[in-house]
Formats: C-alpha cells, sequence, structure tokens
C-alpha cells in the first residue's frame, strides 16, 4: 500500500522553535476519522503555552492546535453518517470513550493525570497541519450550503464556533433564560467577547465588565441593536466596582460568568459582582485562576446562590 504524507507543525520543546516537518498522513481505524483542516482559531494565550510561561501539561514532541473547520477525507470502517467529502467541525475537546469524566484539550492541554494516555498516544496530533485524526464522536457534519452559500459566511467566520461554544457551556449550565441580566467578566478578551454575543443571542440583559475601554466600545457599537448591553469599565477597587455596577444596573443580577485569566487572581471585580447577585443567583466559573478566588461566603449562604463549575461544554450542549 502507497504510504501519503502531509505538512504539519511539530512543537518539540519549549526551548526551540516551532517547525514544520513531513509526517506519515494519519489513516483512520475503528471510531476514527480523518480530516483537511481547512481553517483553525489560534488562541491568544497559545506562545504562552508553547513557550512554557503558562504550564498546561502536554505531551511532547506533537502537533499542537485547537477546534478547526475542515473537510473530511476517510473515516474509520465503523462509520454510519459521516461521509467523505463534507465540511465538518472538529472539536478539540475528548472524552475518553469508558470514562466520559476523563477528558482533554487535543493538541493544548492533557487535563488531569488519568487522561495523559489520551494524548501521549492516539490522540496526541492536533490541527495545526494539512491533516488531523479525530474521533468520530468529536466531529460535527456542518450544512455547507446554508453556511456558505445562504448566509454567506466565510471558512474563517465558522472558526468562531468553536469559541463561541466554550461561553456558551457556562451559560447554558447556570441555566441563562430570556430577560435574566448576567454579568460577563472580563468581557474584552477573545471568550469574554464571545460571551456577550451568545448571551445575547440566548435573550440575555448583558452586563460586560472589562478594562480595555477601546473594546467595551466596539462591543456597544456591535450590539447597538440589541438594547441589551451594558459596558462598564473595572475600577481596580471593590468599592469602585460596585458603584460602577450600580450605576450601570438598577437591581440585582440574575447570573455572572467570570472568565478570568490566571493574571486576574486577587482580583475586586469576583466579590463586586456576587454581592450584588440576587436571590438564588447563579455564577459560572469558567476563568484560568490557579490560588483561588476569596467568595463571600455569608452572601452565597443567605442568599442561596450557586456556584457552578464549568470546563469547556458538554457534547450535549
Amino acid at each position: 500500500m502507497a504510504q501519503f504524507y502531509h505538512r504539519s507543525v511539530v512543537h518539540a520543546s519549549p526551548d526551540t522553535l516551532l517547525s514544520v516537518q513531513i509526517a506519515p498522513a494519519p489513516s483512520p481505524g475503528p471510531g476514527s476519522a480523518v480530516v483537511k483542516i481547512l481553517a483553525t482559531p489560534v488562541l491568544p494565550y497559545m506562545s504562552e503555552v508553547l513557550s512554557g510561561a503558562r504550564p498546561y501539561p502536554i505531551s511532547l514532541p506533537l502537533t499542537p492546535g485547537t477546534s478547526a473547520i475542515g473537510r473530511l477525507t476517510a473515516t474509520g470502517p465503523d462509520a454510519t453518517a459521516l461521509t467523505p467529502g463534507i465540511l465538518v467541525l472538529c472539536d478539540m475537546f475528548v472524552s475518553a470513550r469508558d470514562d466520559p469524566s476523563a477528558r482533554f484539550l487535543m493538541g493544548l492541554h492533557s487535563g488531569a493525570p488519568n487522561t495523559r494516555p489520551l494524548m501521549d498516544g492516539e490522540w496526541r496530533h492536533s490541527t495545526w497541519a494539512e491533516l488531523a485524526k479525530f474521533p468520530l464522536e468529536n466531529i460535527y457534519a456542518l450544512d455547507e450550503d446554508l453556511l456558505l452559500q445562504k448566509l454567506g459566511y466565510s471558512i474563517q467566520d465558522l472558526c468562531t464556533l468553536p469559541t463561541c461554544l466554550v461561553p456558551f457551556g457556562g451559560l447554558d449550565e447556570i441555566d441563562l433564560k430570556a430577560g435574566d441580566s448576567v454579568v460577563i467578566a472580563p468581557a474584552t478578551g477573545q471568550f469574554g467577547g464571545a460571551a456577550v454575543g451568545v448571551a445575547l443571542a440566548m435573550g440575555a440583559i448583558v452586563i460586560a465588565m472589562g478594562r480595555n475601554q477601546d473594546t467595551l466600545k466596539r462591543l456597544q457599537q456591535h450590539f447597538s441593536s440589541t438594547g441589551r448591553l451594558i459596558t462598564v469599565s473595572m475600577t481596580g477597587t471593590f468599592g469602585g466596582d460596585v458603584a460602577a455596577l450600580r450605576d450601570a444596573f438598577s437591581g440585582s443580577f440574575s447570573a455572572f460568568l467570570d472568565l478570568s485569566p490566571p493574571a486576574a487572581a486577587g482580583n475586586t471585580y469576583f466579590q463586586a459582582i456576587i454581592s450584588l447577585l440576587k436571590y438564588g443567583g447563579r455564577v459560572a466559573l469558567m476563568g484560568g485562576v490557579k490560588d483561588g478566588a476569596s467568595i463571600p461566603y455569608e452572601k452565597v449562604m443567605h442568599d442561596n446562590l450557586r456556584l457552578y463549575g464549568k470546563w469547556m461544554y458538554s457534547r450535549e450542549q
């Protein structure tokens, strides 16, 4: 049988540059398929992961990557619905088939210690390549005629799908409904900005809080037609953040989606927002803070607040 090859980006060490190498093309086996990668988003902090500045557990060497848009080229013998040639979304959030709680981010983060064998072995290489192999259950067929022809999206536009899926996982987890008021903070990063659009699409009143004034202004301009977006600048103090939120919105908030990055440990807005949640308010924790966060225990207890941790999203979502 002839051997086929493809080009892939290889990350060998935090101390070396990425390289493009010619490697044997992946071949599908039972429960998998191979996809030609058309476009993939680049995370704003990917350079930190590759350099080791953001110490994610990864197996080296590997081909990095994230979720992607691609065209299915080949399937394993047990595929029944997916057929070569269709446009697909490839989801990087892989779960072990014998343990749904064992999950990792293909090409980015090996997850908990019990999931390391997934990245060490079958699913080591991700989407910074011409071809990538994915589990069948992580490949979703897209309606190419509807998305590209009738709605006029580009392949690059579709790369926002996996970005939007992340905050949707948290918003759905806290059962966000039309008419709810939700604070999103910080709202000026890649996932925070996506969260604003997703929450508005779900019918919520959105309070977008951040430090970057220019980005807050662009969000306000972009979503002005909804009439349901309020932007609030972070002040750097608890009292200032409380006052800014009260000035912007009368009443208490239904929910809070926290997307705090590692650098936001010890921030003031976290407690300020929780202090203004209504009775039975919900909080989704989806950030990257490593060293813990101070929670107003009495407020949480007396007002029956519900705090949910959410990593990414579920297949059902």
